[in-house]
């Protein structure tokens, strides 16, 4: 059976267990004295005044800019997307951009609402005091890789990554050899064989009409199609999670969706990194789109379908 939700208004979570008032979060809040009942009503609320945020509704500040009013409404332990953009010197506007351009919020009626994604970065979804919901999310977020990365390519750091950099700095390397004059010099060692030599191999020499530089044929087809339907999309993304791999193509547009171009099945070294390329969309429940040679010249007709099932219209 299902937990039941949190006490502390406004959140979402489920309970510690089973029978208990808070979630876990709250629970530590209220130990540390940031979860209260509101004077009025009675109810529990963490925004550290006398009165829960529905009978404080006509108290001061409504005059404050929905930009900064999230601030006050950020239960204990959480941060605001104005709080994620005054740690990295970026506006709140942008910082929502990029939560969705990752897939881990969408934009509501008015506000944004966690997606599915967004829930397993521990994102829990608030109210401000106008009825507009807005998410907040744990510290942790602060040192999210994918999180990372986006905001060096928004903000134009070409530095290198520090997925990079750790990789680099944690790779083994073993001591020198002692240096003896009747030792045979040592031979060279042999270079260690590339994991996935498929860039190498197929460059993209590929020009489409929006600019990019693909790798086939098959490429082309699927981003002029794209483009002529004004859909927004990127050519080998990253995909926002830890191991590194790669999309063909993103379509950043509701809650986010990876379009894979299946075109060497018959290959047993490319049906091996595709069997593990499906493996990791599974593993992180990410919405895919899959294509194979047949379906390259009726894209009108199977594109439209695929799409429409992840809430994206075409023409």
């Amino acid at each position: 059976m299902a937990l039941a939700n949190c006490q502390v208004e406004g959140c979402s979570l489920p309970v510690s267990k089973d029978g208990y008032t808070f979630c876990l979060d709250h629970w530590k809040a209220e130990r540390a004295g940031h979860v209260i009942r509101c004077e009025k009503c009675d109810k529990w609320h963490d925004n550290d005044h006398r009165l829960c945020r529905a009978c404080a509704k006509t108290s001061s500040g409504a005059g404050r800019s929905n930009a900064h009013r999230d601030d006050d409404e950020t239960p204990y332990g959480f941060l605001s997307s104005t709080r994620i953009g005054k740690h990295f010197d970026i506006s709140s506007i942008k910082v929502n951009l990029i939560l969705a351009e990752l897939g881990w919020i969408e934009k509501y009626v008015k506000g944004w609402l966690p997606t599915e994604q967004g829930n397993v970065h521990g994102a829990n979804v608030r109210e401000m005091r106008n009825g507009v919901p807005f998410v907040v999310w744990p510290d942790s977020i602060l040192k999210n890789a994918a999180l990372l990365n986006s905001i060096r390519e928004q903000t134009g750091d070409t530095t290198t990554s520090p997925s990079a950099a750790t990789a680099a700095s944690a790779a083994p390397h073993p001591p020198a050899p002692a240096a003896s004059s009747s030792s045979p010099k040592p031979e060279a060692p042999s270079p260690k064989p590339q994991p996935d030599d498929f860039r190498s191999k197929f460059p993209a020499n590929f020009r489409t009409q929006d600019g990019h530089q693909v790798r086939s044929r098959a490429e082309v087809l699927i981003d002029n199609w794209l483009y002529m339907q004004g859909l927004v999309h990127a050519y080998e993304r990253r995909l926002p999670i830890e191991e590194e791999c790669y999309c063909d193509f993103y379509l950043p547009g509701g809650k986010g969706v990876y379009i894979e171009f299946w075109g060497m099945e018959s290959d047993p070294k490319y049906a091996a990194r595709q069997a593990a390329k499906r493996a990791i969309y599974t593993k992180y429940n990410l919405r895919l789109v899959e294509l194979n040679d047949d379906d390259i010249e009726r894209l009108d007709d199977v594109l439209p379908r695929m799409l429409l099932k992840f809430g994206i219209e075409s023409a």
